[in-house]
């Protein structure tokens, strides 16, 4: 599901409030007050703590989010901080190597090729069809002119 950037700040709100004030306090003042105003104030997602985060309906984006702040305001150490950016830095491997085989340009033409090559099949079965059709004829003919000598 798409989502706008109100919706996007207004889950983002919903978790950061889920999380707590421990986590809250440690986002600038000045980045909470641009997702506050932000937000779709018809829109208050609920989320429920006993349940996986992935299991719920939260947008790619407002996770992403969350992520970057754990990276920069949660991260406990430097070490915790490195081993998150190298989870990141495959992540995005595996979203670039997904595009490459999604949109490799041998593969974006391979059905249009495929398609082609069983219609240029079809256009030979069809000639060798049209081929033994008219020997066939012709064969008649010429069996009919045999037999009137």
């Amino acid at each position: 599901m798409e989502r706008g950037i109100k919706e996007i700040y207004s889950e983002v709100l919903s978790i950061l409030n889920m999380l707590g004030e421990e986590y809250i306090c440690k986002i600038p003042k000045k980045l909470i007050r641009v997702i506050e105003e932000g937000r779709n104030k018809a829109y208050t997602p609920k989320y429920d703590i006993n349940i996986p985060i992935d299991k719920q309906n939260i947008s790619r984006e407002s996770l992403s989010i969350i992520a970057l702040f754990h990276l920069n305001y949660w991260c406990n150490s430097q070490e915790e901080k490195e081993e998150l950016e190298k989870i990141f830095a495959e992540n995005e491997e595996k979203y670039k190597k997904e595009l490459m085989e999604k949109y490799n340009p041998d593969n974006l033409f391979k059905e249009v090729r495929e398609k082609e090559a069983q219609k240029a099949v079809q256009k030979e079965i069809v000639a060798v069809e049209k081929e033994k059709w008219y020997k066939t004829l012709l064969a008649k003919i010429l069996y009919f002119f045999q037999k009137k000598k």
